[in-house]
């Protein structure tokens, strides 16, 4: 299995009637398909469902300003969400939608192998770490093993809640810190030549 035939194997997939109705196209990622490092958010909104590109909107306009200030660009990095399909009126993505789409998750994650995961907000960073409270759990690494590979997993505030919040300076310091953090660990790995496809 390779990411094109499990993009082509969820493209026309029916597991959610209510979120069936309310997208317009499955958005499946996008990004480098052989970086190590993954980042995961929780659905697509308004534009990501008219473009079929994850974080495409404003959200993703916060993202690449992030991504930026550690030299990334959206080409070094892989990106997708916790589920494919844009939820009416932007809701919260329900707890059987988000097993629906577990298995393409944990499908994505055993092609791409990544050494780095990035959970931004609440829906991702419980997905991969069972937990919950993204302001405690933000800040840290996380090591944890999926796949019998171990990960380093970085929980981020989503740039959403940062808009919310009427562009929040404070809140702006605490993401750039937290991509410090990402960068920290990129570097490490950069010299563990764990990330030499970067």
């Amino acid at each position: 299995m390779n990411l094109d035939l499990l993009k082509q194997q969820y493209t026309s997939c029916r597991k959610c009637p209510k979120l069936c109705q309310s997208r317009s196209q499955v958005v499946f990622g996008n990004g480098n398909p052989h970086t190590k490092i993954l980042f995961i958010g929780e659905a697509p909104g308004v534009n990501e469902d008219k473009q079929g590109i994850p974080f495409c909107g404003a959200s993703g306009q916060i993202l690449q300003q992030l991504l930026q200030t550690i030299n990334l660009t959206r080409e070094n990095i892989f990106i997708t969400n916790t589920i494919l399909c844009r939820p009416e009126n932007n809701r919260n993505p329900e707890q059987e939608e988000v097993n629906n789409c577990r298995e393409r998750l944990d499908q994505l994650i055993q092609i791409m192998r990544p050494k780095v995961i990035v959970t931004i907000g609440n829906f991702a960073t419980e997905r991969i770490l069972k937990k919950k409270g993204i302001t405690q759990l933000r800040g840290k690494i996380h090591p944890t093993v999926i796949n019998n590979q171990e990960i380093s997993v970085i929980p981020i505030i989503h740039p959403a809640n940062y808009l919310y919040n009427g562009r929040n300076p404070e809140m702006f310091k605490q993401m750039t810190s937290d991509f410090q953090l990402i960068n920290s660990v990129i570097q490490e790995q950069k010299k563990q030549k764990n990330l030499a496809e970067f």
